[in-house]
């Protein structure tokens, strides 16, 4: 089912609202989930949309996304090969396909996973008084207009519940497929809830990908990961070129909790990732990285916020931009320790290559820290490629052109082979790398 056009008003959040309306009206909205949509909808109508000087916003200009006017994505259809060329070899027995949002059983094969891997559409998991938390105690709070908007129109979510103890040989491949139209703009807005019992190990790979232009996908998923889990978790974004992507994660990590997550971008009209992580309990840790490749007009944003809310526990942040022509990349991140979290290790450096005048690139890094026993670092390099550097290849016997080349890739590669899926890394040689030598 496709939505209505909603057209264009003086201010943007006037067909946002016209929009959620419709979708309450098409009864797209599940009961169980229309407290979610109104919760959500109203925390959207107090945030509103950002303006420059808005903190969590100050690299990113919205206004060409928040003043496009958007119908409501259909279900598809998806050409079932087109689909299938872009599951993962390790990951033919264990895909969940979605198509603007919604699960598509019919693609997907999770038989390698076993009965241990849960999956229950959202509406049917509300009752559960954490899940219920989750998606409608912690809206109240919520900081990200585009996460608020998420809420407002989720009707597909899932989630997967995974109890104690089940470690997966196989890595899950959640992959997003979104249709685009030739004219207009659609947008959907996945949502995913995933929590571990205790001890429990996932390997997740999550994919976003577009079978044509104008779309907009506006995801948000939560991790709640119990005493001793652990989630390895790779996010692949490849878009269309013209799109927009707007992702938030959110992580509650519980005592010896290991969230290690990493994300490969290689950019459009505006990708913005943001990640809220909790240590919320003695001896969690995260590591969290991030890589991008940009040339022409393509953008990749990450924001980022971690709360060390308890002693003994460590957090390690790496990303790598390579910029080129015109592209845009941020990293704005905030370590905050908080009162008592004594002990704390906290590491973040971000490094970003330069290849023409007309690149740009914005670094934020920050500490707020509440406790006095803590080893907390950071660090961040802008620069172009290193002409010593340069010269000894050339004095080798090697071009200019294959110099750089050779510098350039050495330089984000680093990064993308801490990758530990084998066929993610072989993707991304042809996504990233291919961009880099031409």
């Amino acid at each position: 089912m496709s939505g209505s056009a909603i057209e264009k008003t003086e201010a943007p959040e006037t067909a946002v609202l016209a929009l959620h309306k419709q979708f309450l009206g098409e009864d797209r909205a599940k009961a169980p989930l229309r407290p979610v949509n109104e919760a959500g909808i109203r925390r959207f109508e107090t945030l509103k949309f950002p303006h420059r000087k808005h903190e969590m916003y100050t690299f990113v200009n919205t206004h060409e996304l928040a003043g496009t006017s958007f119908e409501l994505a259909g279900d598809g259809p998806v050409d079932a090969a087109w689909v299938q060329d872009r599951i993962y070899p390790a990951c033919k027995h264990s895909v969940m396909v979605f198509v603007n949002g919604a699960f598509q059983e019919n693609l997907s094969d999770l038989s390698a996973m076993g009965e241990a891997f849960k999956v229950s559409c959202l509406s049917d998991a509300v009752a559960d008084d954490e899940i219920k938390h989750t998606l409608l105690d912690l809206l109240e709070n919520e900081n990200d207009v585009f996460a608020a908007i998420n809420s407002a129109f989720v009707h597909h979510g899932v989630l997967i519940d995974i109890p104690a103890k089940a470690i997966f040989d196989a890595p899950v491949q959640m992959l997003h497929v979104s249709t685009g139209t030739s004219s207009g703009a659609v947008t959907s807005h996945p949502r995913l809830v995933v929590r571990l019992g205790e001890t429990a190990e996932l390997k997740m790979i999550v994919t976003t990908t577009g079978t044509r232009e104008n779309y907009f996908i506006n995801a948000v998923s939560d991790f709640i990961v119990k005493d001793g889990a652990g989630v390895t978790y790779t996010q692949v974004q490849k878009d269309h070129a013209e799109s927009w992507h707007c992702s938030k994660t959110r992580v509650q990590l519980h005592r010896d909790a290991r969230f290690f997550g990493r994300n490969a971008s290689s950019g459009n009209r505006l990708t913005r990732h943001h990640y809220e992580v909790r240590l919320k309990e003695e001896g969690a840790e995260l590591l969290l990285s991030g890589a991008s490749v940009l040339v022409n007009q393509e953008q990749v944003h990450n924001f980022i916020r971690i709360h060390h809310e308890a002693p003994h526990c460590t957090s390690i942040q790496r990303f790598k931009n390579v910029i080129n022509d015109k592209g845009r990349s941020s990293v704005d991140g905030t370590v905050i320790v908080n009162r008592g979290a004594q002990l704390t290790n906290s590491d973040q450096l971000i490094n970003n290559l330069m290849l023409s005048n007309d690149a740009h690139s914005d670094i934020k890094p920050n500490l707020m820290i509440f406790a006095d026993d803590v080893k907390c670092t950071h660090g961040t390099t802008v620069g172009q490629i290193d002409e010593n550097q340069l010269f000894y290849l050339k004095t080798r016997g090697l071009s200019q052109a294959l110099a750089k080349s050779l510098l350039t890739t050495s330089f984000v590669n680093s990064l993308i082979q801490t990758i530990p899926f084998p066929d993610v890394v072989a993707d991304l040689d042809t996504v990233l790398m291919k961009k880099l030598e031409a």
